[in-house]
């Protein structure tokens, strides 16, 4: 493949990837940066302007992916928190109603 070809799949799979976290499809995310990473690792240290301006693209998406998996996980453990903090009290009841 050649390197335009593999700046251009880079991109495709990297808009891929920001819908796919757009929509909290963390695990479809994960493959797809699964499958885009040996296209990256491939790229030579010479780049054509125009792909230097993707790659940048690519990086500056990748920031935002992170902050909202820190967003989403910060999410997910204030919700499993609240559960858990749920779940004693149902507890603690049924052991206060046996009595």
């Amino acid at each position: 493949m050649q390197a335009p070809a593999n700046i251009e799949r880079i991109w495709q799979i990297t808009k891929a990837i920001e819908q796919a976290a757009a929509v909290g499809e963390w695990e479809q995310a994960a493959q797809l940066a699964n499958e885009r990473s040996p296209l990256l690792m491939s790229l030579g240290v010479q780049q054509t302007p125009a792909a230097l301006d993707v790659l940048k693209q690519v990086h500056a998406i990748d920031a935002q992916i992170a902050q909202a998996a820190r967003n989403a996980t910060n999410e997910l453990n204030t919700e499993y928190r609240a559960a858990m903090q749920a779940t004693r009290n149902v507890n603690q009841y049924q052991r206060v109603a046996q009595f």
